[in-house]
């Protein structure tokens, strides 16, 4: 008989449960901070998404390969979410995808994001779809146990008046190439920045948090880039939110990695970043970053209006 592709529907449910144990995580950030897909939280948060989709192949009734990508809210592109197949090396999972981005286009939007363990059997296939690797990054995470609180932190919660040093910061450390993948903030909630003894700043930590953990990607020199740097900036989140935490250490910045290995902190492999686009943009790398800053609510809104006073 010969395979079809069709689209995930509620029928399916009971067979994901079941797999979900072999699930390839394509978003570990939400997998940090609100734990698997399929799991409570995982599908809880699923509810704030503005769309979803995902597409079977199934060969006589039985899937053979299942992938599924989301639009959270307020974000202007798709996020893989996870692949399953159950032979992946014999499955046609070029085609899942190219089904899963035709339905994806018809969402309006330009590209498709998501990060894959750079030893998965399936990053070839997503190549295959014409996804390319913009950068790769690895995750430290640290438990309650291992944090403690700090007497006097060095780091301090971002204000309106950190704007523009932070903008500047930001892409002095963030090739232009791949601005347009990586925004300077989230926007998601107030992250934290540090300065050296002259005033002049020398890093931030960008924040978002679910109810299983804290995600904090960090944006630091060279010289701010020390273990006890971390460890004070671990307690102070930790303090705060209750969580345990989870640094990403992005390739382009290979000194953060320098300082989390000499941390008491459990490390992942390494992840590609991956992205595809659906449409031709105009502007260059350089135009495109600087628009996101523009349009963003961080200027006046995560950058509290309140903090310019």
């Amino acid at each position: 008989m010969t395979a079809n592709l069709r689209n995930l529907n509620a029928l399916d449910f009971s067979y994901l449960i079941r797999q979900s144990h072999t699930f390839e995580n394509l978003d570990t950030l939400r997998l940090v901070t609100n734990g698997e897909p399929l799991s409570f939280m995982g599908m809880a948060s699923t509810l704030f998404a503005q769309k979803h989709t995902g597409i079977v192949l199934e060969l006589d009734g039985k899937p053979l390969v299942v992938a599924r990508a989301v639009q959270w809210q307020d974000e202007d592109f798709a996020q893989l979410q996870f692949i399953n197949a159950m032979e992946p090396a014999e499955s046609n999972n070029v085609a899942v995808l190219e089904a899963l981005l035709k339905e994806i286009g018809a969402w309006g939007l330009t590209r498709v994001m998501g990060d894959i363990s750079t030893d998965s059997i399936y990053l070839s296939d997503f190549r295959k779809a014409n996804f390319i690797v913009w950068a790769s990054h690895r995750s430290y995470s640290l438990s309650a146990p291992v944090l403690g609180a700090s007497e006097s932190s060095a780091w301090r919660t971002w204000t309106a008046k950190d704007y523009a040093n932070m903008k500047t910061l930001y892409q002095s450390l963030v090739p232009s190439r791949i601005r347009q993948y990586e925004p300077m903030t989230r926007s998601k909630v107030l992250g934290k920045v540090i300065s050296d003894a002259s005033g002049n700043l020398t890093g931030y930590v960008d924040l978002d948090y679910g109810s299983k953990g804290l995600w904090a990607q960090l944006f630091l020199l060279p010289e701010a880039s020390r273990p006890e740097v971390l460890e004070d900036l671990a307690g102070e989140l930790y303090m705060e939110y209750g969580r345990p935490i989870t640094f990403s250490a992005r390739s382009y910045m290979p000194w953060l990695r320098l300082a989390l290995d000499k941390l008491d902190a459990q490390a992942s492999g390494e992840r590609a970043l991956i992205v595809r686009h659906l449409a031709i943009k105009d502007a260059k790398p350089e135009q495109a970053g600087e628009t996101i800053f523009e349009k963003s609510p961080a200027e006046g809104g995560i950058f509290s209006a309140e903090s310019q006073n």
